[in-house]
């Protein structure tokens, strides 16, 4: 039969209840990270101060949230579960005035049609009475009054997407999904520093947060106590005009973990994106930060509820301002007001003269060192040398001498280190193969999370045997999307990759596993391929090349006393 023909005479006929909402669920939840979003904004706009969340196998498995809200009553406990209904929306010119986050009744009825939900409220008023309800993709399974000596909500969902198995293969990696679901829980964790949250992945330990102030938070998100950063710093400073506030929290300085991991922009509390305040913040600090890298940061935008419009976009994570002019001017206006503030002049001990003197080589005795039987090669008059009588450029334009480890190049693979326990020479590309061995060995142990780029980078890498191991780069922490036969998208990376390396390092895991001999991921075959092919002319920043030494030293050479002697003559 002509399918042409057999699609012409079909009846139009209204879809069954059950299929929309799972249609709706699609919509509304598109992954974990989205869920937990809505559910959070519930609990928030329920006036809760303390907000307890469990996820087991990043909330497919088990993802519960419980609340002290203001809880519903038993009347009230079924109507949360059907699609638009809402306590926030009266009219349509209400959604022009929001003073709340959840507004179109989509979130509870999306997840009641598409995984096995129970949940239980209490009143505020405990002498009123609750209910718990249970529902199994869309089906109503249980309503039964429960009283408790508590307010608030407790919410338990299990098997997420169970009844909309479609929606599954959509699922990205655990360590995709486990970044998203960080990023989620972090924005709200910085928004509303005045609530209590509680967070257990799996059996492991709880994260607590405690009330506190904004810049408090802030340094507890951006510092965890896993991090070595313990004693950071954050700069703030706020501008305001015209009913416009714009609070700007940030680190003065880089830090190991990518820039992408933690920057935030919030509307009203409401979390965002926006590339061009993104950018605005970067131009700003670009030359207060270290050169291709940056800090951490926050910015808190507080503006008429009539001056925002947060329905742009589906996951609400697009905003559209009345005046954005004047949120950029702020925005610009505090930063620079922070860096004056707390900035101190540089007050040079010496005259430039005078250190030069005090470097430890000079450009002839590079030149004529002996490097033979140390790595196999010979520095002659042809290799390029660096002159380590050059100054570097700090932040502030001043000339000073680099208090880092790296002292100059020998030749373009070699560079010369003074490290506490004397002199070293060390092979660029040795350096970068047992860095990437350790630092992908560790994460890939401890199940860490990679963050995702605000902005892809392209790859142009043509389709072939690359696109069978792009599973195995997901579980190193490289997410790469297929764009066209000719180009991949980066999307995530791990944090132990610094921001200015990023691309030398993925192109070259890119390179090895494109190699027609390997079939599968080798850590060791990995760690000889990047000590053949890394690009020498690839170096490391002084803050890399720091990280680095904090984890491996296996390819540097010490050089001798008698080595010191003769290069002082």
């Amino acid at each position: 039969m002509n399918t042409n023909t057999e699609t012409a005479n079909r009846k139009i006929e209204i879809l069954p209840e059950h299929i929309i909402d799972q249609i709706k669920a699609g919509e509304v939840l598109e992954r974990p990270a989205s869920l937990i979003k809505e559910l959070i904004e519930n609990s928030l706009d329920a006036g809760s101060s303390e907000i307890n969340i469990h996820l087991i196998e990043n909330g497919l498995d088990l993802l519960s949230i419980e609340d002290n809200g203001h809880g519903m009553t038993f009347e009230n406990l079924p109507y949360a579960f059907l699609r638009h209904a809402t306590s926030k929306l009266k009219n349509y010119e209400d959604l022009f005035s929001l003073h709340s986050f959840g507004f179109r009744g989509e979130a509870l009825a999306s997840v009641a049609a598409s995984a096995r939900i129970t949940c239980t409220s209490q009143p505020a008023d405990l002498s009123k009475e609750g209910g718990k309800i249970i529902i199994h993709g869309g089906a109503q399974e249980l309503l039964i009054p429960n009283k408790s000596g508590q307010q608030g909500t407790s919410l338990f969902i299990k098997d997420l997407f169970y009844n909309t198995p479609a929606r599954l293969k959509f699922i990205k990696s655990k360590v995709s999904e486990k970044s998203a679901l960080k990023k989620m829980l972090y924005s709200f964790a910085l928004a509303n520093p005045h609530v209590n949250f509680s967070i257990k992945w799996d059996e492991k330990e709880r994260e607590i947060f405690r009330a506190e102030t904004a810049l408090e938070r802030a340094k507890h998100v951006f510092f965890p106590r896993t991090s070595k950063d313990v004693q950071g710093e954050v700069w703030t400073s706020s501008e305001e005009y015209d009913g416009y506030k714009v609070e700007v929290f940030f680190t003065p300085t880089t830090h190991s973990t990518p820039q992408y991991r933690h920057h935030y922009l919030f509307a009203n509390n409401r979390f965002f994106q926006d590339k061009s305040l993104h950018s605005a913040i970067l131009r700003t600090l670009e030359s207060h930060w270290r050169y291709g890298e940056s800090g951490h940061y926050m910015v808190k935008i507080s503006v008429p509820p009539a001056d925002i419009d947060v329905n742009v976009h589906p996951n609400k994570i697009q905003i559209k301002f009345f005046k954005s002019d004047v949120i950029y001017s702020l925005l610009v206006s505090s930063i620079r007001s922070a860096v004056k503030k707390n900035s101190v002049p540089v007050q040079p001990t010496m005259n430039f003269q005078d250190q030069r003197q005090e470097q430890f080589f000079t450009r002839e005795e590079n030149q004529s060192f002996d490097l033979q039987n140390m790595f196999g090669q010979v520095s002659g008059p042809n290799d390029a040398v660096f002159s380590l009588e050059q100054p570097s450029q700090t932040a502030s334009g001043q000339n000073s001498v680099s208090s880092g480890p790296l002292l100059g190049m020998i030749s373009p693979s070699l560079l010369l280190l003074k490290l506490e326990n004397g002199f070293f020479i060390a092979d660029v590309k040795k350096l970068m193969a047992a860095f990437l061995d350790i630092s992908l060995n560790e994460f890939m142990a401890n199940e860490e999370v990679a963050g995702p780029l605000l902005i892809s980078e392209p790859f142009r890498m043509p389709k072939g045997k690359i696109d069978r191991h792009l599973e195995e780069l997901k579980n190193l922490g490289f997410e790469l999307d297929r764009l066209n036969p000719e180009v991949l998208a980066l999307r995530t990376l791990p944090r132990f990759v610094p921001q200015a390396q990023s691309r030398e390092i993925t192109q070259t895991l890119l390179n090895y596993f494109d190699q027609p001999r390997v079939q599968v991921y080798s850590s060791s075959d990995l760690k000889n391929f990047v000590a053949a092919n890394w690009d020498s002319t690839a170096l490391p920043s002084e803050s890399m090349l720091e990280k680095i030494l904090g984890k491996t030293r296996e390819s540097l050479v010490q050089l001798t006393e008698q080595n010191v002697r003769s290069l002082l003559k």
